[in-house]
């Protein structure tokens, strides 16, 4: 007689752990595009945070320290997610990672230990970092190339990629990444200062051909054009930077697969 409502309240109850306390990657399929710096100091660079199955992963750190990813643990309170991670290097020690994510955007601070020492700091001590999303970029959005619509048909799907200049050997890795209506090149957010940017997609040929055009205060102008064949990925993109004594104008493949 009193059957369905136990169950309404076991629901009930399994409902509110769901919603407030300890939940295991709740961040997977998240990405973000950060500003960095010392504790206590401005921002001095960027770098690109990508959650998956149950992991977290520092962009920067990894393709310039030899980070491993690392799992993370999470909870939930209200509007509110906190999480901590600890990634290791076998020759640079380990950062651990505590941050919280809030409408949409993470704030993170993070201690190196055991961080490569110099000639003149044998036993370097613990360093303290603060990182949180870019809220101004200094250059806005120019929209996909060409003027085309903005589409969403690759939202969620992050691809590693190995690449190259036109004709040559891949030289360097990076991530392509495609999150609400935006594209994303880690490499290029934390080398050069490319903001991420809407894009075009388009479904042709059995895939998803896109466009995306993505802008520097420092480096000027890259226009990515790629195709999305089941869970690969095809692209290429060309770099013009004018300078008052010359222009670079340069062209460089991509090509990886989805990781998530």
């Amino acid at each position: 007689m009193f059957l369905p409502s136990i169950l309404f309240l076991a629901c009930l109850a399994q409902t509110t752990v769901a919603a407030e306390g300890s939940a295991k990657g709740v961040l997977d399929g998240k990405v973000f595009v950060v500003e960095r710096g010392e504790a206590g100091k401005k921002a001095d660079g960027k770098d690109t945070y990508i959650f998956r199955d149950a992991k977290f992963r520092s962009t920067y750190f990894e393709k310039h320290y030899g980070f491993d990813e690392g799992s993370y643990t999470s909870t939930v309170k209200g509007d509110t997610i906190t999480f901590a991670s600890d990634i290791r290097s076998k020759s640079h020690g380990t950062v651990h990672w505590e941050g919280t994510v809030q409408d949409g955007d993470v704030d993170v601070r993070y201690t190196w230990t055991g961080k490569k020492s110099k000639w003149y700091q044998s036993n370097p001590k613990p360093s303290e970092y603060w990182a949180r999303s870019v809220t101004e970029w200094g250059m806005k959005d120019p929209g996909p190339p060409g003027g085309g619509a903005v589409s969403h048909l690759l939202d969620g799907k992050t691809y590693y990629v190995k690449a190259g200049e036109k004709g040559k050997d891949p030289d360097h890795d990076d991530y392509l990444i495609f999150q609400d209506g935006m594209f994303t090149s880690s490499g290029c957010v934390e080398s050069w200062n490319f903001r991420n940017a809407s894009y075009s997609a388009i479904e042709q040929r059995g895939g998803i051909r896109f466009r995306a055009q993505v802008v520097s205060t420092t480096h000027g102008i890259m226009t990515w054009e790629g195709i999305v064949r089941g869970d690969t990925v095809d692209a290429t993109a060309r770099w013009v930077h004018k300078k008052w004594y010359w222009t670079i104008d340069q062209e460089f493949w991509y090509r990886g697969r989805r990781v998530e």
